[in-house]
């Protein structure tokens, strides 16, 4: 009689285990790859959507205080806006920084500038103002046009401050 001899597999050979890591090695540096690429976009992506969310809320907020004033007087780089509360509001923009009433809105590397002008179209008077908004590369200009509550038209200051 014969024997067989039967040899037991308990563990893997070098080559498999080699190339085991390989596989494993490209594979996580796809992952790499692709977790580098993602988190870029998201940087970039979050950058914009600050960018445009505060020009949405400078635009709104400027909307809201020219459109409830009882009185606004402006010149190249300031308006000052008053209320019956007496809260008057001072916007002023010079080198590009925009402050409301004294202190900065926004970071200094970002520029605002505001144009201010007014009209009488349908025997209504209309303020309209242009807004620029610029940061690092990205710039957005905005406008309204607002049919004032007043039946007066405000007067254009002729003072610089």
């Amino acid at each position: 009689m014969v024997r067989q001899v039967v040899h037991a597999e308990d563990g893997y050979t070098l080559v498999e285990i080699l190339l085991a890591m390989a596989i494993f090695s490209v594979v996580m540096s796809l992952v790499s790859v692709t977790f580098i690429f993602v988190s870029g976009r998201m940087v970039a992506w979050n950058e914009q959507i600050s960018f445009y969310n505060d020009v949405q809320i400078l635009n709104n907020q400027l909307y809201n205080d020219v459109f409830r004033a009882d009185a606004i007087s402006y010149t190249d780089s300031t308006l000052l806006v008053e209320f019956e509360e007496k809260q008057n509001k001072t916007y002023s923009w010079t080198d590009g920084l925009l402050r409301i009433n004294k202190e900065s809105l926004f970071l200094p590397q970002d520029s605002v500038y505001v144009n201010i002008s007014e009209m009488l179209e349908e025997e209504q008077n209309v303020v309209r103002y242009i807004l620029f908004f610029k940061r690092e590369s990205r710039s957005m200009t905005d406008s309204a046009t607002i049919k004032v509550r007043k039946p007066v038209l405000w007067e254009r200051s002729n003072t610089t401050d």
